[in-house]
């Protein structure tokens, strides 16, 4: 290509670009006006709905379970950046199976507010501060339908026009807060009818959101959704078995009003939530027996249990950043020993988020039968751009083979010439299906998550519930001889304090 056409080219390309962004800007002024957005520097919408507990799902093949929204208000201040959301949640008449605290006795209340940098939450009248979480719901607002024309006119975004539906869209594009892209697709009657964007995530990698509106109307002089309906992650719904987990998270069904262009809406950030910091992840070790650490300092804990030439670990919770942790006070607790396996209780995603970690470390996984697609299609998921872990970065050649899974159904026995663990599935349970606990029976301890949680000394216990009883049930079934209770949440304690809480029940 000569000097001439060499410039000609980059002059076009240059010119494309120009055009693609005006023709964004045009897309977005003629919404603006359509929509009442225009003049708008702040909105507050109330209505009723339901919302999922993404992650919580009873079996992996089913959806989230969903709970009753029976109020639902958020409060957006456009000049502030500042959103507070408000809702009151009720198990209504979803069936009472999977996590997420299923079923809700009485009514739940949240609220979730962020302003800037800084996010907290409301427990009444106690400010918790909750700095890692402000990124996201600063993003929140430019995923709603007045705050992306906001945040994408400021922007530099860019345009395509497709057929969809039997409609002639345009896709609307900008990168909020420097990394995340979202998109927003426009009617021809200007109007947004879908927004979606991609979201780190500990277990699936870069999760798909998106969040469809529909049935427009006119409202205090602006047009809005009287109907959204949230996805997270993808349902998979045209393959079977559908081993891909959830996808319905969050809906408002009825938008019972909605104000703009308030003026007292800024949010005042409490000095709680202006002086915390992201903490560092924190790793405690206890001693439980001669081989055998609990290893806590968070909300998750793992188990660590020495054998004759390696390490078994009982579970992975939560997130790359605590598994390095607890794989680092492994090492320093038992040097020089491999962690050959990692045991997973069950498939939900604050006990599974760090399972890539121990698999890239070169461990096995040992989990119910039932988790086996779905857990081989989190460790084949990408792509993982937003928050990349070890495993994404540096994959390791064995999970392209299938060799890292050893499946449990009943019972499961890991042993050597210094110690024996059997592997048991509680049945019966409506937490979730596939649990398995733990069981030492030369120490009679049990190792086992969300089924009992000792109280902390001077702490009232909580309300006896399901899970405690099949629980105690299912050791009565397989007869196990326990002296000690090893929670994933909380601290250890005795077999005579849980037969005492459960009581009659």
């Amino acid at each position: 290509m000569n000097k001439h056409n060499w410039l000609y080219a980059v002059f076009m390309v240059l010119m494309a670009g120009q055009t693609t962004a005006q023709d964004a800007q045009s897309v977005l002024r003629a919404a603006s006006t359509a929509m009442g957005v225009t003049e708008m520097i702040s909105i507050q919408y109330t209505g009723t709905g339901w919302v999922g507990a993404v992650g919580q799902n009873f079996e992996p093949v089913m959806d989230w379970p969903r709970f009753d929204l029976t109020k639902y208000t958020r409060t957006i201040d456009f000049e502030s950046l500042s959103s507070k959301e408000e809702m009151v949640i009720v198990q209504g008449d979803h069936p009472q199976r999977g996590g997420g605290g299923t079923p809700i006795q009485g009514e739940r209340h949240r609220e979730y507010m962020v302003s800037g940098s800084y996010a907290w939450d409301m427990q009444g009248d106690e400010v918790v501060a909750v700095p890692a979480k402000a990124e996201l719901r600063l993003l929140e607002i430019y995923l709603t339908p007045q705050g992306f024309i906001k945040g994408a006119m400021a922007g530099n975004p860019t345009a395509v026009s497709r057929n969809e539906y039997g409609e002639r869209v345009t896709v609307v594009s900008f990168i909020a807060l420097g990394k995340y892209r979202i998109n927003a697709t426009f009617s021809e009657q200007n109007l947004i009818h879908r927004i979606q964007t991609w979201l780190p995530n500990p277990v699936v990698g870069d999760m798909y959101f998106e969040t469809v509106f529909s049935n427009y109307r006119e409202i205090d002089g602006v047009q809005f959704p009287g109907r959204w309906h949230q996805h997270k992650d993808f349902d998979d719904g045209a393959n079977l078995p559908n081993v891909s987990g959830g996808d319905h998270a969050f809906g408002l069904e009825s938008i019972s009003n909605v104000t703009v262009n308030f003026r007292d809406v800024k949010l005042e950030v409490p000095a709680a939530a202006r002086t915390t910091q992201i903490p560092n992840v924190q790793v405690e070790s206890t001693r439980l027996a001669n081989g055998v650490w609990l290893i806590g300092g968070g909300t998750h804990n793992s188990v660590a249990i020495e054998f004759g030439d390696h390490i078994t670990v009982i579970e992975a919770p939560l997130n790359e950043a605590r598994s390095l942790a607890v794989i680092e006070e492994i090492n320093k607790l038992v040097p020089g020993k491999p962690i050959r396996y990692i045991v997973n209780t069950h498939h939900h995603w604050d006990h599974l988020g760090g399972i890539r970690t121990y698999v890239h470390e070169g461990a096995a996984i040992i989990t119910h039968g039932g988790n086996r697609h779905y857990y081989q299609e989190v460790l084949r998921a990408g792509p993982w751009l937003l928050e990349p872990d070890r495993y994404s970065l540096y994959p390791p050649e064995e999970w392209s083979e299938g060799y890292i899974f050893e499946t449990v159904y009943e019972k499961y026995v890991l042993a050597d010439e210094t110690r024996r663990v059997e592997l048991h599935n509680v049945q019966g349970l409506n937490h979730v299906v596939g649990m398995l606990m733990a069981y030492l029976p030369e120490e009679k301890m049990l190792i086992q998550a969300d089924l009992y949680t000792p109280a902390a000394a001077g702490v009232v216990p909580r309300p006896r519930n399901a899970s405690n009883r099949t629980f105690y049930q299912n050791i009565q079934r397989l007869d196990l001889d326990v002296e000690t209770i090893v929670p994933i949440h909380g601290r250890a304690g005795s077999m005579s304090d849980f037969v005492e809480y459960i009581g009659e029940m």
